[in-house]
């Protein structure tokens, strides 16, 4: 190797290192990218990246980068992990929804059920007793229900006990499902929407990546504040009355509440 040769310069040293910052870049600035936009978009990403990749093949064929031009012409080989990588949510999502295709209701009676949801709500927003409360509607929850499962009827007072400060359960999630309360103490996958990063607290984060991977409708109650909100398909509606989560309620499930007595 004769290092006064500029030829040999640009093999041994020059190439290595174009090759190693084109890479570094192309490699961190598709993840960069990728990180906050929806599949939609990712897809009309992945079909520019293909051409983009067969144009980049020809210039570094041309440009003798043998490295990157052998990455490139083989890219094609690790499509199956880089689709797997990319669409690791949309992928989740699919699986936790795939027991969920034929239609369900609350069950039970349903207008009093609602009705004791509301009654809790309230009740523990006006003490900043904080809450979330997980209905399940199609999509199935029992992954997370197997959790910490339970078998109880549902009402005001069950759910307060089990949100109360001095419960081991508080800090995780209750799940109804079929009319009962099938679960508490649940941990649930936080949000990774960028648009919630700044929202303080897991709870309400939990809240709406439940709703996120699954159908399922997710109220909370604020420790900090006593506020009362709706997680539903990724997005939090905040500072909602007590009429307000009737009317919600009222409209998903497709009834009226009704006011029930005082706890």
């Amino acid at each position: 190797m004769n290092w006064s040769d500029p030829q040999s310069w640009y093999v041994f040293v020059i190439s290595p290192l174009v090759q190693v910052a084109v890479l570094w870049a192309l490699f961190y600035g598709l993840l960069r990218a990728l990180e906050r936009i929806s599949a939609a978009v990712k897809l009309k990403g992945l079909a520019m990246a293909i051409i983009l990749i067969a144009l980049a093949a020809m210039v570094s064929r041309v440009a003798q980068l043998h490295a990157l031009n052998w990455l490139l012409e083989n890219s094609i080989s690790f499509s199956a992990l880089i689709l797997a990588i990319v669409f690791q949510p949309e992928v989740r999502r699919l699986f936790t929804r795939m027991g969920g295709w034929l239609p369900s209701t609350v069950g039970g009676d349903n207008a009093h059920i609602l009705d004791q949801l509301v009654e809790s709500v309230e009740f523990m927003a006006q003490r900043r007793i904080g809450a979330l409360i997980v209905i399940q509607r199609s999509d199935q929850l029992g992954d997370y229900i197997g959790q910490s499962p339970l078998d109880c009827e549902i009402n005001a007072k069950s759910l307060v006990t089990l949100f109360w400060k001095d419960s081991p359960l508080h800090d995780g999630a209750v799940i109804i499902r079929g009319g009962r309360i099938a679960a508490a103490g649940v941990i649930l996958p936080l949000t990774e929407n960028f648009e919630y990063k700044d929202l303080s607290g897991t709870r309400h984060r939990a809240g709406i990546g439940i709703s996120e991977d699954t159908d399922a409708l997710a109220v909370l109650v604020s420790e900090e504040t006593g506020t009362i909100s709706v997680a539903d398909k990724g997005k939090l509606n905040r500072g909602l009355t007590r009429e307000d989560l009737e009317i919600l309620l009222g409209r998903i499930f497709g009834m009226r509440g009704r006011r029930t007595g005082e706890m």
